[in-house]
């Protein structure tokens, strides 16, 4: 079975955290955004993964409560 490859990627570099964010198309033609961070922990340097998954039906109601709590932060 053949990798799937993203539709457009895009990396974020914050301290020592990277955030990759890439779109992919799933299997019932629709996009959706696949958000991986990566960071190194403890003294060993151990690599710690994590990962999102947005779809596109979700984004608009995404975007609004991302802004509504960001401006909580200001």
């Amino acid at each position: 079975m053949e990798k799937k490859q993203p539709i457009k990627s895009s990396v974020l570099k914050c301290g020592k955290k990277t955030y990759f964010f890439d779109i992919y198309l799933a299997s019932n033609d629709k996009k959706y955004i696949k958000i991986n961070e990566s960071s190194f922990v403890g003294e060993n340097g151990e690599r710690k993964r994590n990962t999102f998954l947005l779809f596109q039906e979700d984004l608009v109601n995404f975007q609004t409560r991302l802004s509504e709590i960001a401006g909580e932060m200001s």
